[in-house]
């Protein structure tokens, strides 16, 4: 004979009669009026119950929260209806409480059901509210694989949200997420247009598409100044609310021009780069800047500063180094990335830079506590062109470990085109590598062939044979 259905209802009776509780007793314990616990209870039909009665009871009994999680679901369907005022909060507890099968399971139930991604959509939103952050990327996804209207708003912001919190090293990984976002950027209220071009820009400097990233560049400067100017606009008016942005708007506005001009200098366009540098040196014009604002007018007045050195050395100009270096000493933050540019400097126009190596020796050794994917990828960037100037001056030892330390980086970001250079580089010089360095590069590439490929920034994959 099968045994009998489980179900929320029998589960609390069972451990009442456990207790030794009776309805009266246990009402005034757990809170809940004794006539909607009978009716909840004994109901024909039986009450639904909703979340902070099912709490009310779980912490009554004293069981961990969510105990009774698992049987709640189907008190959010009642037959061909879906209950949103229990399904919604329920979602949201169980997102909290890390109660994965539950999610699993009510989904499953609800994406049958018209219209369930209006309830998916504002979980999501009101997780991400909430600042569960993470929490909500499950739900924005879950919109983003059953929305079948490519020109909603919730799927874009949908796109949006997963974009914004991408939190990862991996080459293709950043690839996908551009190349899944950038179609639905337009499609965004312009504030979160204003974020998603800045990301979108800012993610291209680190997957190294220049064209890419100097038309995203345009595309936030452009819209940056028309929404300067609509904002001018609606400070006059007193009736009409200001955007709201996550920023101050003249950072938008700034990193227009200098992420314009990066794009340029990548791909080798000096002289124009100088001047999208100059749009955003002196900022001070900028209306309507709150401390925030004036702090962002700072930076780029900085930004500028040490922008136009590396233009000066990318063109040749030596003689700008000690006071380079200067700079780069007063403004810490900024060492890595100067570092970066000097070294690609004395390689371009092979001129000694032993003291600058030897004047923030104490520094780099902090640079290896970094794990954000910027830093990670400037690192790789320092350390592959110290390798070459290493061993371009005979330093063959100490230009071998930097190229294995480079692979090393390569390999952590998945980026395929970086560890062709590094292992290239290292099989030039294989000759005047110690037994150690050859061990240690043995091992890195055997770890590389047990996924048996790595990734290049096209999304073309580099077997390993």
């Amino acid at each position: 004979m099968e045994g009998k259905l489980t179900t929320i209802r029998s589960e609390i009776e069972k451990n009442l009669s456990r207790s030794g509780h009776n309805l009266a007793s246990f009402s005034k314990i757990c809170g809940l009026n004794r006539g909607s616990l009978s009716a909840i209870l004994h109901g024909n039909p039986p009450k639904p119950m909703s979340l902070g009665q099912i709490d009310a009871i779980i912490k009554a009994f004293g069981f961990p929260d969510g105990w009774l999680y698992p049987l709640y679901v189907d008190e959010c369907f009642n037959e061909e209806k879906v209950s949103r005022r229990r399904v919604e909060p329920f979602l949201i507890r169980c997102a909290e409480l890390g109660k994965q099968q539950c999610i699993d399971e009510t989904l499953n139930r609800l994406l049958e059901y018209p219209k369930s991604l209006d309830i998916v959509y504002s979980v999501a939103d009101k997780l991400f509210n909430k600042g569960k952050t993470q929490e909500s990327i499950l739900f924005y996804k879950i919109v983003v694989e059953n929305e079948s209207d490519s020109y909603s708003e919730r799927l874009a912001i949908s796109h949006y949200r997963i974009f914004k919190y991408l939190q990862t090293l991996d080459m293709e990984e950043k690839l996908s997420a551009v190349i899944s976002f950038s179609p639905f950027r337009r499609r965004l209220p312009e504030n979160m247009q204003l974020d998603g071009l800045l990301m979108l820009t800012q993610l291209c400097f680190t997957l190294r598409r220049w064209g890419e990233m100097e038309s995203y560049a345009d595309e936030l400067r452009a819209l940056a100044n028309a929404v300067y100017r609509q904002e001018l606009r609606r400070s006059e008016d007193k009736r009409t609310e200001t955007l709201c942005t996550e920023r101050p708007l003249v950072v938008y506005y700034g990193h227009g021009y200098l992420l314009k001009a990066t794009a340029l200098t990548k791909q080798g366009e000096y002289e124009a780069a100088k001047k999208y540098t100059a749009g955003y040196a002196d900022l001070s014009w900028f209306e309507m800047l709150d401390e925030a604002g004036h702090q962002a007018v700072d930076k780029f007045r900085l930004f500028a500063i040490g922008n136009n050195f590396t233009l000066e050395l990318l063109e040749g100009n030596v003689n700008v180094v000690p006071d380079y270096v200067a700079f780069l000493a007063d403004h810490p933050g900024e060492i890595l990335p100067g570092l970066i540019i000097i070294m690609e400097s004395a390689n371009l126009h092979k001129f000694s830079v032993d003291n600058v190596l030897t004047r923030f020796s104490r520094e780099m050794l902090r640079f290896e506590q970094f794990e954000d994917p910027i830093n990670i990828d400037r690192l790789y960037r320092l350390y592959y062109q110290i390798a070459i100037y290493q061993i371009r001056n005979k330093q063959y030892t100490t230009g071998v470990e930097y190229t294995i330390q480079s692979l090393e980086l390569s390999i952590k970001t998945n980026n395929g085109i970086d560890f062709i250079k590094c292992v290239t580089l290292f099989e030039t010089n294989r000759d005047y590598a110690t037994q150690n360095q050859q061990e240690k590069y043995r091992n890195l590439i055997r770890e590389v062939r047990k996924d048996e490929k790595i990734t290049i920034d096209d999304g073309r994959h580099f077997s390993i044979v």
